[in-house]
């Protein structure tokens, strides 16, 4: 038996699935229809009515029957259409011999309707799906024009049942249609569906979205579902996502690496700028839809980030009419954020448009203490930094989506994203002797304000075929990201001159910092699906990346400002990268596999203006991937996968220009810096019971060329920190994730990662560097509903301590709380969210050299309470679960591996 599913959203974006089994006894083929809500074929076709009043063969049809080659007049007063839709082709299962083909004289048409406000207006581009009645087997199908009008030719005489999809509405089935000699044309009038969502007054929902979502290859974080994050930005979702973690200056980690690579809708975003990271504080939480992580993407990914890719999915409505919301939220300290997301859907065109607004204002302080240690004497140096951070965010985001026919999808978007900051730090350096008794302080004060301005621009076109599951999409994408950061310094110390480092300077110093980032990017995808479940995926994309900072250093001199070439710095970063990829994949009954490689040319230009020094690096490297599945029973899948990726130098890392902002503590890149190679393997299991669902999996990842700071101290008390390639650093372990409904009003869902991580030095690298440790992470989300409307979350996240190439990075954790409950029949929602409630986050580190040893304790602002209020501006409510699940995926969105 095979039966298909066919999906259309109202933007003409349409998914197929299909699946075959053997031909069953007809006792299991009726259980099967009757479970799936169509009733066996037991009698001789008959008359059926409709609670709509709508009759299905032409001999009981109310509606006026059209004639072959004639026009069928007006529908309930509205217009009929000039041609028929032209409808997809058939699948294939129909019969195939020369008689049956000639005996295709069948044609089945209609109209689509909705009522509302007692008016019956068109569904347009929805699915029709025509199966026999016998076997539920697939036969053709096609989809509804701008008035809702369908036609489906060529139908052999049979009786079928009709099945009626649309995005926004309820599926509606129609289960006895006859075609026959007598009755070759069957016209259904007007078939009525209603909509899924209901006026505010009368609604019920079904269900929710779950929080987490897993799969072998990803984990997918809902965030409207995630009480613990809302208010927040993208930070706080990922502190509460498995296998994630965040430190005091926001560095993510994924299963202990930091080498993790994040987009935006897919793609590259210019809020990066120099640190691909930076994205994540800068985008608000009621802005994104979800976020997907990736620990092993396939060849049709970048090959870039070593730990994976963290995707951050933005908001795109696409429900009928007007929909919108509006939200507002208060926090401790001065934290405000606000925000409007509007739709409206006007037959084929969609338009959409969102503001966001964020204030913030946080502490932060870092006390670190070093003991310098030199053949015939000890010193130590103690440094405190007190400093109050604000940011002011605004982001208005406008689009649109166009069907330019039933096949053809445009999308234009931009994203306007100005910011200002103003930072304020306070910093003592405490000189002391061996006894530890003071020789005199140094304090430093700093004012910093950067006004920064971002432009985000994208456009796509995607088009499918009369072959089901063949694809073509063309993306591009424009960021942009300037700013100009101003620093003003005032320095005194109580130090005798012997003992004053030179290049730490006393008295007033100012700094400007222009920065101008630019990044392109031009990706073509095309899928072809073959014979017998196989499917071809290729692709083309070039992305260019252009990142200027020039550094201006100048001090008060007599009255008068002076430049300072010493620490001034102009810094040019260019990279282009064009990348190849082919995907095959099969599925064998229970098996299924996909291989892919993937090619990537990468040139990379630095220039540092500031000492005259260029260095060019290119680079070509094959990056396979093979995935294979093994569906071991309905409730279990086994998948074993291979990657190869490549982790290139940052910016920071390459740049060989000597950073004195801090002179005691002094940094460079190397221009010479070899990419990291990745081989990353990962064996999976997914079990789901009734109540419970577990993942596990077993993964190993070995880094060839491993880049890394080095710290030395000089004799002069100053360290130096440097960048170099060491041989190679191996990762394994084990991930366990537990999903369990305690009862129906509570879940839970926890993870845990035990991984060991051993570094290994080259023959030109200082052997201290050779460690191994072992270190792992956990993080137990507990989400209770006990009435209806509101929903109660508490998180605890805990990680071990780990291991860094110069030391130590001591065990954190903290507990985050968030109640939900909604207002108004459900039209508003109340949150309240409480993260780190025991204001016990907080990161220390312990780390050496030959002559050096340090610790440091950085604390940022993170226990903080925040309560908002958010408001449905359309007269309807949000989609229950079954609706949810039938939602397309993005155009921009990484689409899911082989399964």
């Amino acid at each position: 038996m095979k039966f298909s599913f066919l999906l259309c959203t109202g933007s003409i974006i349409c998914l197929s699935l299909s699946a075959a089994s053997a031909q069953q006894p007809s006792a299991a083929k009726n259980g099967l229809l009757q479970a799936i809500g169509v009733q066996p074929d037991t009698t001789r076709p008959g008359t059926s009515t409709l609670a709509d009043s709508t009759l299905l063969n032409p001999t009981n049809q109310s509606d006026a029957q059209t004639a072959p080659g004639q026009s069928s007049p007006a529908i309930n007063g509205l217009d009929t259409p000039s041609t028929a839709t032209v409808p997809q082709p058939a699948p294939g299962n129909a019969a195939t011999d020369d008689d049956e083909a000639t005996a295709r004289i069948g044609t089945l048409s209609g109209r689509l309707v909705a009522t509302q406000d007692g008016k019956k207006l068109p569904v347009e581009f929805a699915s029709i799906g025509v199966f026999r009645a016998s076997d539920s087997s697939s036969v053709t199908g096609g989809l509804t024009d701008e008035k809702g009008f369908f036609s489906i030719p060529n139908l052999v005489p049979d009786t079928y049942y009709v099945l009626v999809q649309s995005l926004g509405y309820a599926s509606k089935q129609i289960p006895r249609v006859t075609i026959g000699a007598a009755n070759p044309a069957v016209n259904l009038g007007n078939i009525v569906i209603a909509q899924a969502t209901r006026q505010l007054a009368e609604v019920v929902v079904q269900g929710q979205r779950q929080a987490y979502e897993y799969s072998l290859d990803r984990k997918i974080v809902n965030v409207d579902q995630l009480p613990i994050a809302q208010g927040g930005s993208a930070v706080d979702i990922l502190q509460n996502v498995p296998s994630v973690t965040l430190d005091v200056d926001g560095t993510l980690s994924l299963r202990g690496s930091s080498n993790v690579i994040v987009l935006v809708d897919g793609k590259p975003s210019g809020l990066t700028g120099l640190d691909r990271q930076a994205v994540l504080d800068q985008i608000p939480a009621s802005n994104i839809e979800r976020i997907e992580v990736i620990t092993n993407p396939s060849s049709r990914y970048d090959a870039d980030g070593a730990a994976g890719i963290i995707n951050i999915i933005l908001k795109k409505e696409r429900a009928p009419g007007f929909n919108g919301t509006a939200q507002v939220n208060i926090g401790t300290r001065d934290k405000y954020n606000a925000s409007v997301n509007l739709n409206a859907r006007f037959k084929k065109l969609n338009v959409f448009g969102s503001y966001n607004f964020r204030a913030d204002r946080r502490f932060q302080y870092r006390i670190s203490d070093r003991q310098n240690l030199f053949a015939d004497s000890v010193s130590y140096l103690a440094q405190r930094n007190d400093a109050i951070r604000r940011r002011v965010n605004n982001n208005l985001r406008l689009g649109f989506d166009y069907a330019l026919s039933p096949r053809d999808n445009v999308s234009i978007s931009a994203l306007y994203r100005p910011e200002y900051s103003y930072d304020s730090e306070v910093e003592t350096f405490d000189t002391q002797d061996a006894s530890r008794r003071s020789l005199g302080q140094t304090l430093r004060l700093n004012e910093e304000r950067e006004p920064e301005r971002g432009l985000d621009y994208k456009a796509g076109y995607r088009r499918t075929f009369g072959k089901e599951g063949r694809e073509l999409t063309v993306d591009g994408t424009l960021s942009t990201n300037r700013g100009m950061e101003r620093q003003d310094f005032v320095n005194t110390t109580t130090l005798p001159e012997n003992l004053l480092t030179p290049s730490f300077l006393i008295g007033q110093q100012r700094a400007q910092n222009s920065r101008n980032n630019r990044i392109m990017v031009l990706q073509a995808d095309f899928i072809e699906p073959l014979k017998r479940r196989q499917r071809l995926e290729t692709g083309l994309k070039y992305t260019s990346r252009l990142l200027g900072a020039d550094y201006v250093f100048e001090n008060l001199q007599n009255g008068s400002w002076v430049l300072n070439t010493a620490i001034s710095n102009n810094f040019i970063y260019n990279e282009r990268t064009s990348a190849a990829y082919v995907n095959y994949g099969n599925e064998l009954k229970k098996f299924s596999y996909q291989v892919g490689l993937r090619t990537e040319h990468t040139l990379i230009n630095t220039d540092q203006r500031t000492t005259n020094q260029q260095n060019t690096r290119q680079y070509i490297y094959l990056f396979p991937s093979a995935f294979v599945n093994y569906n071991l029973s309905q409730a279990q899948k086994l998948q074993v996968n291979y990657t190869r990726r490549i982790n290139r130098p940052s910016v920071r890392s390459l740049n060989p220009f000597i950073d004195l902002q801090d002179p005691l503590n002094i940094r460079f890149g190397n221009p010479l810096l070899n990419p990291e190679l990745i081989n990353s393997f990962e064996l999976s299991h997914l079990w789901t019971g009734k109540t419970t669902a577990l993942t596990s999996s077993l993964f190993y990842r070995q880094t060839n060329n491993e880049i890394t700071s080095y710290r030395t101290l000089r004799e002069d008390g100053i360290t130096e920190q440097a960048q170099l390639n060491l041989n190679r650093s191996q990762n394994y372990g084990l991930e366990i994730v537990l999903e369990q409904e305690i009862t129906r009003w509570w879940k839970a869902n926890g993870n845990v990662t035990f991984f060991q991580r051993s570094i290994q030095a080259s023959a030109d690298v200082p052997g201290i560097l050779t460690r191994t440790n072992r270190s792992w992470t956990g993080r137990l989300t507990s989400t209770m509903r006990p009435v209806r409307g509101m929903a109660i979350q508490v998180a605890v996240n805990y990680r071990s301590p780990f291991l860094i190439a110069q030391g130590t990075i001591n065990s954190f954790f903290n507990v985050d709380i968030g109640v939900k409950q909604d207002v108004l029949n459900g039209r508003g929602t109340v949150n309240l969210r409480v993260s780190d409630i025991f204001n016990t986050l907080q990161f220390r580190s312990d780390t050496f050299g030959p002559n050096f040893q340090a610790t440091s304790l950085g604390k940022r602002e993170s226990r903080i309470g925040l309560i908002g209020f958010s408001y449905r501006l359309s007269r309807q409510k949000a989609r229950s679960r079954d609706d949810d699940n039938e939602r397309q995926p993005d155009n921009s969105t990484l689409d899911p591996d082989l399964n």
